[in-house]
């Protein structure tokens, strides 16, 4: 089965930028081959996006155990890639690359080392990371630089992503100075919650010299192995997902104690909005929705609506706002603020006509699973809970909800609000990172507001803004131009491609 053809989109607009560009992005994942998160939609659409600008990317990323390179219809390098584990040509392992082309023509290499990545689970299995994480992705790192030195053409950019490409810019520097030295490094901040820190103990996993197993090297403040400490030292440029999230990243609130080295690399730190694929996101072409629809016929989403509410055994009533959330059940996306907002706004109900449905689709702790489907038994006309994670799901939920709940304590990007208001789905959001980048408050402009913002992260700002949008949703007069507004917002990856375009060749002119 050839994966790649899931990967599309509809901005074809081709431009060639200043300067052609050889890029090298690295990304521990790459939807559809894998997926935890939004940094896989980005490693398969950024990359396509700038392509489309005329520059030669390729993307490189890890084979694991449920990639079938036949299936996939790969084809294997001729030479294998010869990785070292330790200084600069010792203790090496002989690696299989495989090799797809995307629609774009962006080339993606798999790295196959079953030593570190034929198992299950990409960082872990069964909400346990993996030991030896240090080491797996300390490899991959390594591999990505060994691929770049044995590139035919010399590589501008490697853009690393998130610290499993952390230490990328160090072993580019310390051991291939000169083969690399036009080369500039890029790291993107995805999150900055997953550091890849680990016991000090474990630095000899990286076979660098010792010196960088010291503080203002590989160590952050509290002495520990921080793979993405060392990137943020060593990175030429540093982006983040969103311009409101590059300056809360640099406060202790929201630093995860990195804060001090991002402002010690203020004038090296960018935030650019990722975008959005409306080749894979957008109601008309849907492949996963029962009826595609446009602005023109809204009455598809009413019909994928009532079809979402019979499959999940919900009473089917066109009239009650059905509110839908779509993401990882943790602390950071404000999953503990759902349960008790949800439960004070549909105790007190006495007619099945009042109030609103709800569909949560998601992964995460045992825990907070079983909080969450003692709502769906308390209410069961009113809630249904889906655990895991289901891309199908995903997309029936966006083209059937009348709003998304998203109420994360911190949110460096965000894809979901960005995908909801394609579909018309009214986004609730609190006011942090990307979210207050991407969504205006009606109250606040009623002309161009975009969805519903609560300031204060707690249960009962989250329960108002729930709270007004239920109102605005009954005045249907005023809610369909705020849904034809929303479906109008362009968020695709044309200019986000164009700023990181811009600040690759100002990287490489700089002095």
């Amino acid at each position: 089965m050839d994966l790649s053809r899931y990967i599309r989109t509809k901005d074809t607009n081709s431009q060639m930028g200043r300067r052609r560009l050889n890029v090298l992005f690295a990304s521990s994942e790459v939807a559809p081959f894998s997926k935890t998160g939004g940094l896989a939609d980005v490693a398969a659409s950024l990359p396509q996006a700038l392509a489309r600008r005329g520059h030669n990317v390729s993307i490189v990323t890890p084979l694991y155990k449920h990639l079938d390179p036949e299936a996939m219809r790969l084809s294997r390098r001729l030479n294998p890639l010869e990785v070292p584990r330790k200084s600069k040509n010792q203790s090496k392992l002989e690696v299989t690359v495989w090799e797809s082309r995307l629609d774009s023509g962006v080339r993606v290499f798999f790295i196959d080392a079953p030593e570190y990545f034929d198992r299950d689970g990409l960082y872990g299995y069964d909400d346990q990371s993996f030991d030896d994480n240090a080491e797996r992705f300390a490899f991959f790192s390594r591999a990505v630089v060994e691929l770049a030195i044995s590139s035919p053409m010399a590589i501008d950019i490697i853009h690393c992503n998130d610290w499993h490409t952390g230490l990328v810019p160090i072993y580019g520097k310390h051991y291939y100075a000169e083969e690399l030295a036009q080369t500039r490094y890029v790291m993107t901040i995805h999150n900055l919650a997953f550091q890849g820190k680990f016991d000090a103990k474990q630095f000899k996993a990286t076979g660098l010299p010792r010196k960088y197993n010291a503080d203002g090297e590989l160590q952050d403040e509290s002495g520990s192995l921080n793979y993405l400490a060392g990137a943020l030292r060593y990175a030429d440029l540093i982006t983040t997902v969103s311009p409101t999230y590059a300056r809360e990243i640099q406060t202790e609130e929201a630093g995860f104690g990195l804060h001090e080295i991002l402002k010690s690399r203020k004038e090296s730190i960018q935030g650019v909005l990722n975008g959005a694929d409306y080749g894979v996101w957008s109601p008309d072409i849907d492949r996963f929705i029962e009826v595609r629809y446009t602005v023109e016929t809204l009455n598809g989403k009413r019909q994928n609506k009532a079809h979402l509410q019979h499959s999940l055994g919900l009473p089917v009533r066109p009239t009650l706002p059905l509110v839908g959330m779509v993401s990882r059940l943790t602390e950071q996306k404000g999953i503990d603020l759902v349960v008790p907002a949800i439960r004070s706004l549909l105790s007190d109900l006495k007619d099945e006509r009042d109030g609103f449905q709800l569909v949560i689709l998601g992964d995460g702790p045992d825990k907070v699973l079983k909080e969450l489907k003692q709502l769906e038994e308390e209410f069961p006309r009113r809630a249904r809970i889906i655990g895991g994670h289901d891309e199908a799901m995903a997309h029936r939920i966006q083209a059937s909800a009348d709003m998304l709940l998203v109420p994360s304590r911190f949110e460096p990007c965000g894809l979901t609000q960005i995908y909801a208001m394609r579909y018309g789905t009214v986004p609730v959001v609190h006011a942090t990172g990307g979210l207050a980048d991407t969504v205006t408050d009606l109250r606040d402009d009623p002309e161009n507001g975009t969805g519903f913002v609560f300031t204060e992260h707690n249960a009962d700002a989250l329960a108002g803004a729930i709270e007004r949008a239920g109102s605005a949703y009954r005045n249907y007069r005023k809610w369909r131009p705020l849904m034809v507004r929303d479906m109008a917002r362009d968020f695709s990856w044309r200019e986000s491609a164009i700023r990181y375009e811009e600040l690759f060749l100002t990287t490489i002119t700089a002095e």
